[in-house]
């Protein structure tokens, strides 16, 4: 059996859910968590087209297994930098 953080490969990805409330993520990751699954979890701003008002919105990634290994630091997405 090999580990995974022996492995250089990255673990498949699943699915992607696009999700509106930090209650729905929180569901997300509790099922992954129970089903040994890997996530990746990110948040973004989009512009209500109604009062034009900035709402949070998360994208949750589910994998065969951690993308994140050993040794690894994950770093925050930056845009511009």
């Amino acid at each position: 059996m090999t580990d995974v953080y022996e492995s250089t490969e990255q673990p498949d990805l699943i699915a992607t859910h696009y999700l509106t409330s930090i209650e729905d993520v929180t569901e997300h990751l509790r099922a992954a968590n129970r089903l040994g699954l890997g996530v990746r979890v990110r948040s973004y701003l989009e512009a209500d087209e109604e009062d034009e008002t900035l709402v949070e919105h998360w994208e949750v990634e589910l994998y065969t297994s951690s993308p994140v290994h050993e040794g690894e630091v994950a770093e925050p997405d930056v845009a511009g930098e």
